[in-house]
């Protein structure tokens, strides 16, 4: 693994000497994909696929980021793609063959409709969990002095010890440019410490490993919002199964991707699933609200970038005849299937390239997905039903893809091996988790079909319609692209090229790629736009709005930068994943008089009270744009005093009739205003017993309290005192009256 000792480290959670960490996340939120890792082996969450995996609080394979959104009244957590991933790993002791000797350790992405299986403790022991901040610019917008050009701008290394003895570090990278920003890379390292339990300091394994496997795995499912919208639930009954989508394998990059092709409500193909609702579906094309009319175009998918060959099981040609080899029981397959060797006498890779349903309970995958007795996907082999077609004869003798089931398309995992591991040994690996646009159209792959191997895949600029009403016929010449999708990379195949662009360093790639023939280690020097500022956004005295940042962005230097600085766009959205509307276009050098680039935003549309969003891109003078990543979250309202005076109450007195509404508890708020910046109210009852106390701090003069005692019972209707006081010593006090 490449070492980075020259960032700097926001958490770091170390491993006890003695007993494993408990289970730990953090959240890769640099990029437009948002993704969830763990400690346990786990990406985006437990696997699951039933009730329970109808909303979520962190991102699953999130793209575009921040979708959540409020539609006809009622919420969803958004635009999330996956229903879990993870790693397995098997093997048998040296001397201990066959199936009921094998040791498993399946780290994430196990379980079934009924709920994920619990895996800490049993095939994962957490160690630790880093994550690391290689930001241009500091939090608080000055030049990074540590920033190494070289690796992305956020990376989060895990590590877990597993039964076999193999303990895996995982390090994932992210990047903001929009290049860039629609991908995750992992690279993972499984050395063999000998350590089962996740108490470091003692060592429980030492004998050498025969026909160990291991096998990456993700579960897919475009999109949580589409199928909410459509079925009101995201599970496995709902078009995850032989339903509405499909599995696609691009030998070219080793991509696997699934498509939203159908929607079976109806008698009518909804490919992508547009948004049922008529009207809604014409304002969001228009709009880009919500991500536009079309609800599940998103292709999710991975790639594999490297894999170890190193310490494959070699296999003597001359035992080969006695079905005798360093792997054990490789030649003795119920299929009869004649496994073809490389030119180092070890079996072609991958060993299974495998897309089957959700259920991945553990009996199913501990007796299928790494049997030594069969490749479970088959192999490619000439003259059979999976030859001529692949794009290159070099995958003859490797694992084929079982096309016949991409429309159970729920999982799709790649499987290498079988090695053989002594202690001390590692095998390295490196994966890019890749999102885009649909795929690219008309590219001739396998997958998609029930019962046909190769197809085309489709295109999202097609006919839309409700019923018999044809409301385009090519809905991207009518609608044109969210604007989430920021460069010239827009379909998964786009993406999955930029993975290989970044893993390797280089400006070009040779399809069809080899991971063999890639080094163990990422390179990662991409081309690199100009940063984008962090802003400050800030309340007015007079109830404006001020943007603001500092000029650190000028200073920046990269030895691999697109162009030169030339201005600043400033843009404010209604959602987090926008549309984003541009407010203004700053020129470099044009500051005020504090030496700072500012905007005032006045729009009388946008209330006091209310929520936006702004960001800020910067721009040079090739046209690059940077990322979006100081998204801002902003309230409306009046600046706080810089020294408290009197306090008003309002409405006071207050009565139903005089609730604020707007929202679900509104009517009985009651709003104090002329607050400083930092001050403690204390309510009192007419008695003068204390009811609750508010601490409020933040810039605004104003905070709300809902009539909810400090033990969260409703107040009655009298007289209330209230005294509020500041860490300066100011003082002030005054009375309101409820009548209920």
């Amino acid at each position: 693994m490449k070492r980075m000792p020259f960032l700097i480290i926001i958490t770091l959670l170390n491993a006890c000497t003695l007993f494993a960490q408990d289970l730990k996340f953090e959240i890769h939120n640099r990029g437009m994909l948002h993704e969830t890792v763990y400690n346990s082996g786990d990406i985006g969450r437990p696997w699951t696929t039933g009730d329970e995996g109808n909303k979520t609080n962190t991102p699953v394979m999130e793209w575009p980021s921040r979708s959540a959104t409020v539609v006809q009244g009622t919420r969803y957590s958004g635009q999330h793609n996956l229903i879990g991933a993870g790693m397995y790993m098997a093997a048998n002791p040296d001397g201990k063959p066959g199936t009921e000797n094998r040791i498993f350790a399946l780290c994430g992405a196990v379980g079934t409709g009924g709920g994920s299986e619990t895996i800490v403790g049993r095939w994962s022991f957490p160690l630790k969990l880093t994550r690391t901040e290689n930001y241009p610019l500091l939090r608080d917008g000055s030049l990074n002095p540590d920033y190494n050009p070289d690796e992305a701008e956020e990376i989060i290394v895990a590590s877990w010890a597993t039964p076999l003895g193999i303990t895996v570090t995982r390090t994932s990278r992210a990047w903001s440019y929009p290049d860039y920003d629609d991908l995750i890379i992992y690279e993972y390292e499984l050395e063999y410490t000998g350590d089962t339990d996740g108490k470091p300091a003692t060592i429980e394994q030492t004998t050498v490993l025969k026909d160990f496997m291991v096998l990456f795995i993700y579960g897919f499912a475009p999109s949580m919002y589409g199928y909410q919208r459509h079925y009101q639930e995201w599970k496995y009954e709902s078009g995850m199964y032989r339903g509405d989508q499909n599995n696609f394998w691009d030998a070219d990059y080793w991509l696997s991707f699934n498509l939203n092709l159908r929607t079976n409500i109806t008698d009518e193909t909804i490919f992508a699933k547009r948004e049922p609702n008529k009207e809604l579906f014409l304002e969001q094309a228009r709009t880009g609200k919500n991500g536009g009319g079309l609800l599940s175009p998103q292709a999710p998918g991975f790639c594999m970038l490297h894999y170890d060959t190193r310490h494959l099981a070699f296999v003597d040609t001359v035992a080969s005849e006695r079905n005798e080899s360093e792997a054990v029981g490789i030649l003795r397959t119920s299929y009869g299937v004649r496994y073809e060797l490389d030119k180092q006498n070890h079996i072609k890779q991958p060993w299974s390239n495998k897309v089957s349903t959700g259920n991945t309970r553990s009996s199913k995958m501990t007796v299928d997905a790494m049997n030594l007795d069969k490749r479970w996907s088959g192999v490619y082999s000439e003259g059979s039903t999976t030859w001529p077609n692949p794009p290159s004869a070099r995958w003859i003798g490797r694992a084929a893809y079982n096309y016949r089931q991409s429309n159970d398309a729920a999982q799709k995992h790649l499987v290498f091996g079988p090695y053989t591991l002594r202690p001390g040994d590692k095998l390295e690996y490196a994966l890019a988790e890749v999102i885009g646009y649909g795929a690219r159209p008309g590219k001739i792959v396998e997958g998609g079909q029930t019962m046909q191997q190769w197809a085309a895949t489709p295109s999202w600029n097609r006919r839309v319609a409700f019923g018999s009403e044809v409301v385009t016929q090519r809905y991207l010449d009518d609608f044109g692209y969210p604007d989430y999708i920021n460069s010239k990379v827009v379909t998964v195949t786009d993406v999955a090229h930029k993975a290989f662009q970044a893993y390797l360093g280089a400006d070009s790639i040779t399809v069809p790629v080899w991971p063999e023939d890639n080094p163990k280690d990422g390179d990662y020097r991409i081309p690199v736009p100009m940063p984008a500022p962090v802003i400050t956004v800030r309340n007015t005295h007079d109830g404006r709005v001020k943007i603001s940042w500092n000029r650190a962005a000028e200073e920046f230097r990269h030895p691999r930068l697109m162009g030169t600085l030339v201005q600043f766009d400033l843009y404010r959205s209604d959602a987090g994943m926008g549309p984003w509307h541009r407010l203004a276009s700053i020129p470099v050098g044009q500051v005020d008089d504090e030496n700072h680039y500012s905007y005032i935003d006045d729009d009388p549309i946008f209330k006091l009270g209310e929520q936006r969003y702004y960001s800020v891109v910067s721009v040079d003078d090739k046209g690059n744009r940077s990322g979006r990543p100081n998204v801002t979250r902003h309230e409306k309202n009046i600046a706080s005093v810089e020294k408290m005076g009197e306090v008003f109450v309002a409405p006071n007195p207050f009565n139903i009739e005089s609730g604020f509404g707007g929202r679900v508890g509104a009517e009985d708020k009651i709003g104090f205003y002329g607050l400083p910046e930092k001050c403690t109210i204390r309510i009192f009852s007419y008695a003068g017993q204390l009811i609750q106390t508010i601490e409020h701090n933040a810039p605004v003069y104003t905070t709300a309290w809902f009539q909810v005692t400090r033990n969260e019972q409703e107040i009655a209707s009298g007289i209330y005192f209230y005294i509020i006081t500041t860490p300066d010593g100011g003082k002030t006090s005054g009375k309101f009256i409820i009548v209920k």
